[in-house]
């Protein structure tokens, strides 16, 4: 028997918030190999993301391949995870060993993103991050739990429904400036899909603030990127060097365009 592939793939960016309940927003885009469709672009209360994404998953899971991309971190640093869980470690000699890059503050995927890209992600221990980083974290192990085959990288194997920790920030590099990638999504972004969608002249523009809206619909097009066979989305790089795989199992990556 031949197994049937899933050509449609189904993106769901989500800009996340703290517990108040406000600065979430969600995007639902659709994609098959000749188009990308928009299904939902908008602020959602923290409360309403769950059901929202259970609704999405009963209804694609069997049809469709399903990317959750998040902006927000997914893990904390692991000596910050040894200093909250009052297990027995050398912090000071540790952080006076890097104190420039604080290793309670920062996780192996930050200083990889820095490095790359000259964009440092704000500290999910030091931040308002981490009550984003919560908000993110007890709603993917509530989901989880409904949809066992759901795959958190990189701490699972990639499966057909996945969820990702994104950064869409990272188009205000000059490493993704002055890549092919930048300007497929900068044709995208002005093509009529999202022309009632304020908020992207941060990104492509002068303008100095940015929309929860339009982080919501890049981390959506990031998303697609992870698989989907439509040449106009930018591919995700899903490869992590070597040498970081073992702490990036424990603290969690971003993932970026290629």
């Amino acid at each position: 028997m031949v197994k049937e592939v899933k050509k449609m793939e189904i993106s769901i960016g989500w800009d996340v918030g703290g517990w108040s309940g406000k600065n979430h927003d969600l995007c639902i885009l659709e994609a098959s190999q000749s188009e990308i469709k928009l299904n939902r672009a908008s602020s959602i209360d923290v409360y309403d993301v769950k059901t929202t994404i259970q609704k999405v998953l009963e209804k694609y899971h069997q049809v469709a391949k399903i990317t959750i991309a998040i902006d927000a971190p997914l893990q904390f640093p692991e000596l910050f995870r040894q200093l909250i869980s009052q297990e027995q470690s050398i912090f000071f000699d540790q952080i006076k060993l890097m104190k420039n890059k604080n290793p309670l503050a920062w996780r192996t995927t930050d200083l990889f993103i820095k490095q790359k890209f000259g964009k440092t992600p704000l500290s999910a221990s030091f931040s308002f991050l981490t009550s984003n980083a919560t908000v993110a974290i007890a709603l993917i192990g509530e989901i989880k739990a409904l949809f066992p085959q759901i795959s958190v990288m990189p701490f699972d194997e990639m499966s057909d429904i996945r969820i990702i920790e994104v950064y869409p920030g990272l188009l205000k590099s000059k490493v993704l400036k002055d890549s092919e990638a930048f300007s497929k999504y900068k044709t995208i972004i002005k093509s009529k899909l999202f022309e009632k969608i304020d908020g992207f002249n941060y990104y492509f523009g002068d303008e100095k603030e940015k929309t929860d809206t339009a982080d919501a619909i890049i981390c959506a097009l990031f998303g697609l990127g992870i698989s989907c066979n439509n040449d106009s989305i930018p591919q995700l790089e899903v490869g992590i060097p070597s040498k970081l795989k073992e702490i990036v199992k424990s603290e969690g990556w971003i993932y970026y365009p290629a």
